[in-house]
C-alpha cells in the first residue's frame, strides 16, 4: 500500500522544494464531491471489518455496495475532471481512467477483485483470502474475466508493508501524484473572499516648525 502512495509523497516533497506551496490543495482545487468520497470510505470500514464482515447478509450484498461505492468514486473524479484545465485535468483523467479498470474487473467478477495466488504468495508468504468472511478480492481461477487487470503485479518485499496491486491501481496513483505536484507548485494563490485585509495608510500631519530667535 505504502508503494502506491510513494508516487503522491514524491510529487509532494519535489513540488515544495521547487518553491510551492500546501495553500494550493486548499485555495485552488477544493474537491467537488468530497462528502460522498468519506462516506464511501466510511461504509466500507464498516462491512468490510468486523463484526459485519462475517455476518451472511452482509457477505450477498457487500460485493455489490464496494460495487457501488467504486462508480461514485469514479462519477466524482470525472466530475472534477471535466472543469479542470492543463496538467490537472490531464491528472484527474489519469486517475478516472485506473479507477475505471478496476471498476471494470471488479464488476465483471461478481464484486471482487481478482488476485493472483503466487503474487500473493511472493509478498506475504500464504494467500490471505478467507471464503469464511467478507472480503473485496477473490482467487483468480480459470474463469476470471480480465485477469490482467486483476491484482497480479506484487510489489517488492523490501518496502513497508508490500502489497499485490493491479494497472489500475498504478494509474490511480500517478494520476492522484501528478494531481498533487500541479497543485502545490503554483505560486499565484488568490485572496479568497472575504480575507483581503488592507493596512490603512497612515498620515502624520506636522506643522511648521517656528524658530524663535
Amino acid at each position: 500500500m505504502l508503494g502506491l502512495l510513494a508516487p503522491t509523497v514524491i510529487a509532494l516533497a519535489t513540488a515544495l522544494a521547487r518553491g510551492g506551496s500546501l495553500r494550493g490543495l486548499v485555495v485552488h482545487n477544493a474537491i467537488r464531491g468530497w462528502p460522498a468520497i468519506v462516506l464511501g470510505f466510511g461504509v466500507e470500514l464498516v462491512f468490510y471489518n468486523p463484526p459485519l464482515n462475517a455476518q451472511p447478509w452482509a457477505m450477498q450484498i457487500g460485493p455489490s455496495i464496494w460495487v457501488a461505492t467504486r462508480l461514485v468514486f469514479l462519477a466524482i473524479l470525472c466530475a472534477n475532471a471535466w472543469p479542470s484545465r492543463g496538467a490537472q485535468r490531464w491528472a484527474w483523467w489519469l486517475a478516472a481512467l485506473g479507477l475505471g479498470l478496476n471498476t471494470l474487473v471488479i464488476a465483471l467478477n461478481d464484486g471482487h477483485m481478482p488476485q493472483s495466488y503466487e503474487a500473493a504468495v511472493s509478498v506475504w508468504g500464504a494467500s490471505h483470502i478467507d471464503p469464511a468472511r467478507l472480503q473485496n478480492v477473490a482467487p483468480i481461477v480459470a474463469e476470471t474475466r480480465l485477469a490482467w487487470l486483476a491484482d497480479i503485479l506484487a510489489e517488492p518485499r523490501w518496502l513497508p508493508r508490500p502489497t499485490v496491486v493491479s494497472l489500475g491501481d498504478i494509474l490511480l496513483s500517478l494520476g492522484v501524484a501528478t494531481w498533487v505536484f500541479t497543485t502545490t507548485s503554483k505560486t499565484d494563490f488568490p485572496q479568497r473572499a472575504g480575507s483581503t485585509f488592507r493596512v490603512p495608510r497612515l498620515r502624520v500631519s506636522v506643522p511648521p516648525a517656528k524658530w524663535h530667535i
